[in-house]
């Protein structure tokens, strides 16, 4: 320790040391508050760059004619202009931003030069770790390779502004530094081998690390380019273009970050282009854009994808699940996170459902400036209904209201975007999702939100299965989490996470948000009801039949996810009437050419069937993955326009011999455009075999729970009546009603409006309904909103047991008025 002290106090005596650290240290603090300010939107103090800007142009000047002066008395200073010279370059991004937004391990990775430079240039002073500094420094140096190379095409403007204001000068200081740091390690290193087998090495393992990563890269863009160009010549004018693309794109690492290029990561090969303006997209991808040396540098020798910004967000959002990134968001979160998460799931195994109430505080960080919206992602379990939300407005919990999705949407842009106050919204998505978004989130002003999930537990194996929500939103890792279960009965319960068993509840404290399941017995179903406005709604076994079914033809749906020995098992059906669809066109499978057809099908994610095409009774049999397009992405295209109208009528039967299912096949089951059952494969070749299809029986009055095996049916209420359940089993009711419903509603406004009070009743989030939180009624007014009325309300963890019906709530007020008078009588005659 001594020896490095005096080393330092030896360096410090020389000539100019001690002014040049001074210089350094004021520059770096200005450079760095400007940065910030610039970060954080502070647009205001990003003027104290000029500072540091004016303070390293008199020093870099001044120390300049120095050392071309004086070569042996001032050369020990070279470290220190490099390094000013940098914190110049930086300073000046600020107000003319040529790099863009850097990430922070960039400015370390320069600094780290820098600072190594100061051992590497004095020659006379040597240590027993020197070898350690050469390594870092060649690991480092490549820095300042990108930043030359960046900057090649604005040199012949640095040249003119040098003779304009001299600061033209800071866009030729890569290239400076460049050659100067060459011409000292070709001069000094070859003297000492180990040196140079330091240097070397750091250089080479950043070198070979990057060609492996470009390497990479450049493959998977051949890949792609390639089923762009293969594509290009179909001619479904029914999909958007881009489907065919995204439906032969398999998940990566590497193509996530080429679909992102332009949308996240700068491409510096376009980015001095004058025609940019064309890579603008009608859809938002949410996040700051990043000038990533690595990536940038590797797009220059990748192929063009040949593919536009929207087409690339959609295939982000179908494959990558990014649909939260393309959410509307009227204002950045990039500051946000979260932290504390309180999650709280009752379970009612009677009933075979759960309410699951999801509390979040948000906050921001500490050098964070302005307001901030938060947007949460939250993907339901099959089935799932959003029933509740709150947002905690001046420390006071605001309930949220139902209305119609439209009339909700209006109202948040409406007071997010020109009034900025304070609202909440949650909305439903497709693929069992919802959205919930906060507003204003500030430093001084963290927020607190509150939303519920009602949720049919999932039979599986003789028992009942809960599923944690899985949630998205502002850096949830880190939040402090407490989870508690509670159980109505006796039902033993087993969790794939830890909880102990504490005053009657299931309690676990975490950090994050785990994925974890909790398991019950599968328990009798004893017809828990609950009445509601003088009907009775009761949960009962659903009624599972098997109906005679001869299809006029069976359709096996296609992709990767299929074995050779699937497909084979039902080519030896010997069935005469089995087609696949390849290219939009209709084929026969059979022995003979099914693994021809197989080979069309190897790079297939998912396919989007024609099933307007399909014979009426037709049989479709797939094996569904977990993504795809879904409906509301093909909203505009004439494939889904005649989905809409053309498949109902048909009587298609789709059996799905996988456990997953996506997005399109979760949509097109929910709205009953097809009857949808999910089977082993053995159970299918045996239903094919028999001419048979298993179903659901429902009637007009009742609704299927698919996965918890359950029906709910709605009758009149009588006094025989029990109404011993939780209010979920009404909530459950309503939305499925909807969804069932949806189809039929689609141009029949008043049908439309029937079904919107059908969710407002309920308090439920549907595709035609959503919850707000308005910071006063006075807001709600002056949005067309009706507060609840006469409806369910939010659902709460602690209160969800039966509503008295309203001769219940005659024989109360009876009761109450006799006690009280009885009261008041007895007290007279006392005294």
């Amino acid at each position: 320790m001594r020896y490095k002290l005096g080393i330092l106090d030896y360096y410090s005596q020389k000539t100019g040391v001690q002014i040049s650290l001074f210089v350094t240290l004021f520059s770096t603090i200005f450079m760095i508050c400007a940065l910030t300010s610039k970060e954080f939107s502070y647009r205001e103090y990003e003027s104290v760059g000029s500072i540091s800007l004016i303070i390293e142009f008199i020093y870099g000047t001044v120390v300049s004619f120095l050392i071309l002066r004086k070569r042996e008395e001032y050369l020990h200073l070279v470290p220190f202009l490099m390094l000013n010279w940098l914190i110049g370059c930086f300073s000046l991004n600020v107000f003319i931003s040529i790099f863009q937004n850097l990430p922070v391990w960039v400015y370390i990775t320069t600094f780290v030069f820098c600072i190594s430079n100061f051992f590497l240039y004095q020659n006379e002073i040597k240590t027993p770790h020197t070898y350690i500094v050469y390594f870092i420094n060649g690991a480092t140096f490549w820095i300042i390779f990108y930043f030359a190379l960046f900057l090649i095409p604005v040199t012949p403007y640095s040249f003119i502004g040098i003779l304009a204001l001299g600061m033209g000068f800071y866009g030729l200081v890569p290239a400076i530094i460049l050659v100067i740091h060459l011409l000292t390690i070709i001069l000094h290193l070859p003297k000492n081998r180990s040196y140079y087998l330091s240097f070397s090495a750091g250089f080479s393992i950043v070198l070979v690390s990057f060609l492996i990563f470009t390497t990479g890269l450049v493959i998977e863009s051949k890949k792609i380019a390639q089923i762009v160009k293969i594509n290009s010549f179909e001619s479904n004018a029914d999909l958007p273009a881009y489907i065919s693309v995204s439906q032969n794109i398999k998940p990566n690492f590497f193509n996530e970050i080429l679909l992102k290029k332009n949308l996240v990561y700068i491409n510096i090969d376009e980015f001095f282009s004058f025609d940019r303006f064309g890579s603008f997209s009608k859809q938002q991808f949410n996040g700051t854009k990043i000038n990533n040396p690595f990536i940038s540098i590797a797009y220059l020798v990748c192929d063009d994808l040949g593919l536009d910004n929207d087409d690339k967000i959609n295939i982000l959002k179908s494959n990558f699940d990014k649909r939260l990134e393309t959410e509307e968001q009227l204002w950045n979160g990039d500051d946000l996170f979260t932290k504390k998460i309180k999650e709280d799931v009752k379970v009612y195994p009677e009933a075979r459902l759960a309410y699951t109430e999801i509390t979040m505080d948000i906050a921001c960080g500490e050098d964070s400036r302005g307001n901030e919206e938060a947007i949460y992602s939250f993907q339901l379990p099959e089935g799932s209904v959003a029933t509740s939300l709150s947002l905690w407005v001046n420390g006071v919990e605001r309930k949220g209201v139902l209305t119609t999705k439209e009339k909700a949407k209006k109202a948040y842009n409406q007071i997010v975007g020109v009034e900025y106050r304070d609202p909440s919204l949650i909305q439903w998505k497709e693929g069992n999702k919802v959205v919930v978004r906060v507003f204003p989130v500030n430093r001084q002003t963290p927020r607190k939100f509150k939303c519920g999930f009602t949720t049919p537990l999932k039979i599986e194996d003789s028992q009942m299965k809960y599923q944690s929500l899985s949630i998205k939103g502002p850096n949830i890792s880190n939040a402090g989490t407490i989870s508690r279960i509670q159980i109505t009965g006796n039902s033993a319960v087993e969790t794939s996470k830890d909880f102990e068993f504490e005053k009657g509840f299931y309690m676990n404290q975490s950090k994050g948000l785990d994925d974890w399941q909790a398991t019950m017995p599968l328990s009798k179903i004893n017809h828990s009801s609950f009445a509601w406005n003088g009907k009775i709604y009761e949960v009962d076994a659903i009624q599972k039949a098997v109906i005679s079914f001869t299809p006029s033809e069976i359709i096996l749906d296609l992709n990767n996810n299929w074995t050779t020995k699937q497909i084979e098992s039902f080519v030896n059906l010997d069935q005469q009437n089995l087609y696949v669809f390849v290219n939009g066109q209709k084929k026969k499978i059979d022995k003979d050419n099914f693994k021809a057809i197989q080979l069309d099908f190897e790079d297939s994610q998912y396919t989007l069937l024609p099933l307007y095409k399909l014979a009426k009774n037709s049989l479709v049999i797939t094996k569904s993955g977990t993504f795809s397009a879904n409906f509301e992405e093909l909203e505009e295209s004439n494939y889904l326009k005649k989905i809409k109208s053309g498949t109902k009528q048909k009587n298609i039967k789709v059996f799905n011999i996988s456990s997953d299912i996506n997005p399109f096949w979760q949509t097109a089951k929910e709205q009953k455009y097809v009857d949808y059952f999910q089977s082993s494969l053995a159970t299918c070749l045996e239903m094919i075999n028999k001419h048979q299809f298993p179903v659901y029986k429902t009637d007009p009055n009742s609704i299927n729970i698919e996965p918890s095996q359950v029906s709910i049916s709605e009758n009149i209420s009588s006094q025989n009546s029990k109404n011993n359940g939780t209010n979920h089993i009404y909530r459950m009711y309503a939305f499925g009603k909807v969804l069932e419903e949806q189809v039929k509603i689609q141009n029949d406004s008043v049908a439309n409006n029937q079904y919107v009070e059908l969710a407002k009743d309920a308090n439920i989030v549907t595709p035609i309904s959503s919850l707000i939180v308005l910071e006063t009624d006075e807001d709600y007014k002056n949005n067309g909103i009706d507060k609840n009325v006469n409806t369910l309300g939010n659902a709460s963890i602690n209160n969800d047991g039966a509503v008295p019906e309203p001769h219940e709530w005659l024989l109360i007020i009876i009761g109450t008025a006799t006690l009280y008078f009885y009261y008041r009588k007895t007290k007279k005659q006392t005294v």
